[in-house]
């Protein structure tokens, strides 16, 4: 993609948004918030397959966890309360099936509040800002690119905008994720970038009260200090409400260095698929 094209994309990510309930299966979170002592859990499964033999760097992007070479299989499991009808926390973490080793598949504590500021989330305009803190990994789940052995922090700021039948969101995010130099991450001791900013946009159609089917894209910074500046991902995603407080979600996600190779698949690239439940009670 070139400069002007990333450009454009960052100033729509930045101004175009509006919000569903749907934070799983979509990497891009909405303004939204769950409601005052309402909790909400969100069960997924992923497989990612990483299509890169030697050099994770060339498709490294945001939304995936896993920053190691070839397949990974995990759960992420995020438990979220909301505190009043405009804040809601949550706690996340990720069980890692597969790569295994010496260590705990558990991985990513991630520490999570938002507050939506502005508009009530369901008609017209919506911001939210959500700022979250990810818990120290250890040094041996570092190694296989499953987390990073220091705390890491990020601010999310989400737009958001309600149509009746359309939703879009938007998220512009900084992240700081310092790790622990003196042992490796994903097996190298290349120097990776500790800032990192990402700017995504996810339009939802709400095809009838139970089905929603929903786009996402993203450009993020490139954790690698000497690959390339950014990468970028594509989704497809749909979800479906078994009742009111039940949604089942699944998604497919492609990341590559550029939007050429997200959309024809061609050349190097990973590819996640996704399926889980969202419970609401």
């Amino acid at each position: 993609m070139t400069f002007p094209l990333r450009l454009l994309f960052s100033i729509l990510a930045v101004a175009v948004a509006l919000p569903t309930q749907a934070f799983e299966p979509l990497n891009t979170d909405d303004a939204a918030t769950i409601g005052r002592n309402v909790n909400q859990i969100e069960q997924y499964i992923y497989v990612l397959n990483n299509k890169a033999t030697e050099d994770i760097s060339v498709i490294n992007s945001n939304g995936e966890e896993f920053r190691g070479l070839g397949r990974a299989t995990a759960a992420p499991f995020t438990y979220t309360r909301g505190l009043s009808e405009t804040t809601e926390v949550s706690f996340a973490t990720t069980y890692y099936a597969s790569p295994k080793g010496n260590y705990s598949p558990l991985s990513n504590y991630v520490l999570g509040l938002k507050w939506r500021f502005w508009g009530d989330g369901e008609q017209g305009w919506a911001f939210a800002v959500k700022p979250t803190v990810t818990l120290p990994a250890s040094t041996s789940q570092q190694a296989v690119g499953i987390g990073m052995a220091k705390t890491n922090y990020e601010l999310n700021f989400i737009s958001s905008y309600y149509w009746d039948q359309i939703h879009v969101h938007s998220n512009v995010s900084y992240a700081s994720n310092p790790y622990n130099t003196n042992y490796q991450v994903n097996g190298s001791m290349e120097p990776l970038r500790t800032k990192a900013y990402s700017f995504s946009i996810a339009p939802v159609w709400v095809v009838n009260s139970r089905w929603r089917l929903a786009l996402d894209f993203g450009v993020g910074t490139n954790i690698v200090l000497n690959a390339n500046r950014f990468s970028d991902y594509g989704m497809v995603a749909a979800i479906y409400s078994i009742t009111p407080d039940v949604d089942l979600g699944v998604s497919i996600m492609r990341s590559a260095a550029d939007f050429g190779a997200v959309f024809s698949g061609s050349g190097v690239n990973s590819l996640r698929s996704e399926a889980g439940v969202t419970w609401r009670f």
